[in-house]
């Protein structure tokens, strides 16, 4: 018996370094896999096709542009039209149009929110003026209050004639009882499709959050839908940044959802009442503010998996004075870790706020993230853990700029996940949010390299053994 699992399990071990050494995996994202697949033979391997292999998504992805090529070209030249009356700026840190496919633009305004009621409340006084279409992207929606609300003015809306199209994340709506609402609204009359749905797309998420209202105000930021975004969880308060835009920025978030809402679609039953340039309206912005919109997972020619991750390094290591980051989860690929220690060393004051609370998985988090933490702070970054849940996903650079989005520093957002963000331009509103992250350190504990070097043994093994996982969180 054992001569024949022996037989067995030599070509099994063939087949797992053809699968994982001939993939486009980093050496560790396939350190990771091998010890899932030698350690977990059978199940190991299911798991691997499942929510690991590439190529189901790659082959995914050519099927949806060859099936939609015809729309994403069109769109693809009503944006290039859009952009021709555009300025288009060049500096250092700024991201490369001809790699992300947009530019900057010089005439929007922005608010920014860091609490959810705010927000909220300014999100359905828009959604219940809005006269032509709504569009709503989020990556989760939950059945309390707030998604009750918001699913009610999209039906009343709706009823009154609006075109109204929601997106959601089938893996982030999965748990958050929804699905009623959804039909709901569907029989109001709105349009509702889950962001891939199937098994095998389970490791590729759309973790967006995006509002177009008549092609004329946008709204996006890491708030997702749900009482504990202004409300807290767990009586701890709940720290996030949001954005409502206006101006010519606002024709790339345009382009994000009607994408992402193209690529949903089964078969050719797209469900656009009017023809695509309808839905970027011409309009007299009186804003002042430089503004570029930078997303990945578009299904034209911007398919790249690494504009997250190129973009944020070119930024990050475009800083020469000072750079302060909030993310929730913290994993950063390695260039980005390697910047990150070279410019404290340098003397750029670089700073990292996480959380000292997660809403679910918090001992997983804080392990992978003091893992990357602890070789941070020997160099002279400094660190602070938010007293509360920090969710906002922000970066302030320099004097003049400022970036917020969806993008948390680890690894699936970096590379993997659908995600995108706003790089503004502006002494202005730079020393605004500077003034958020002076309140924000107030909350915070920072750390000391101290208190890493009294740790346990034991505490720093599982650091190391959790960090191999990295590339799940």
């Amino acid at each position: 018996m054992k001569q024949i699992l022996s037989l067995i399990y030599i070509p099994y071990l063939v087949l797992v370094i053809s699968l994982i050494f001939f993939g486009r995996k980093k050496p560790i994202q396939r350190f990771s896999w091998i010890l899932v697949l030698i350690f977990v033979p059978v199940l190991g391997l299911v798991f691997y096709l499942l929510v690991g292999s590439d190529s189901y998504w790659d082959y995914k992805k050519s099927r949806i542009q060859r099936r939609h090529s015809a729309l994403f070209k069109d769109l693809e030249r009503i944006m290039a039209a859009s952009n021709q009356s555009a300025e288009e700026l060049s500096a250092a840190q700024l991201i490369n149009k001809k790699y992300c496919g947009s530019i900057f633009t010089t005439d929007n305004e922005v608010e920014i929110y860091t609490n959810g009621r705010d927000k909220f409340t300014n999100l359905f006084r828009d959604l219940k003026a809005a006269q032509e279409h709504i569009h709503v992207q989020y990556f989760t929606i939950h059945n309390d209050s707030v998604g009750r609300e918001l699913i009610n003015i999209l039906k009343e809306k709706s009823a009154q004639g609006v075109e109204v199209k929601l997106l959601y994340d089938s893996f982030g709506c999965f748990f958050t009882f929804i699905r009623t609402l959804f039909w709901e609204l569907k029989q109001a009359g709105g349009q509702v499709r889950g962001i891939r749905p199937y098994a095998r797309a389970l490791n590729y998420r759309n973790h967006r959050k995006l509002v177009i209202i008549d092609g004329a105000i946008g709204y996006l930021g890491g708030m997702n839908v749900g009482e504990h975004y202004q409300d807290g969880v767990r009586g701890m308060y709940w720290r996030d940044s949001h954005l409502r835009l206006v101006g010519s920025s606002v024709h790339d978030l345009q382009q994000i959802f009607i994408s992402d809402w193209i690529a949903s679609s089964r078969k050719n039953k797209v469900g656009f009442r009017r023809r695509l340039k309808n839905y970027f309206p011409s309009r007299e912005n009186p804003g002042y503010l430089p503004t570029q919109v930078v997303a990945n997972g578009l299904y034209n020619k911007y398919i790249h998996n690494d504009i997250m991750n190129l973009s944020y390094f070119n930024l990050i290591n475009g800083a020469r004075k000072r750079l302060w980051i909030q993310t929730p989860y913290f994993s950063p690929s390695e260039p980005i870790l390697q910047s990150l220690k070279t410019l404290a060393l340098r003397g750029v004051d670089v700073r990292i706020m996480t959380s000292a609370y997660y809403a679910f998985g918090g001992l997983f988090h804080h392990n992978i993230a003091n893992y990357y933490l602890r070789q941070l702070i020997g160099s002279g970054v400094r660190v602070f853990k938010y007293r509360a849940i920090m969710h906002a996903k922000t970066m302030l650079i320099d004097d003049d700029g400022l970036c917020v989005g969806t993008v948390n520093l680890n690894v699936r957002s970096l590379e993997r996940d659908d995600e995108l963000f706003v790089y503004f331009q502006s002494e202005q509103e730079n020393r605004g949010y500077q003034n958020v992250f002076k309140e924000d350190f107030k909350n915070s504990l920072e750390l000391d390299y101290a208190r890493f070097q009294k740790q346990t043994l034991l505490s720093r093994a599982l650091e190391s053994v959790v960090s191999l996982f990295s590339p799940f969180s």
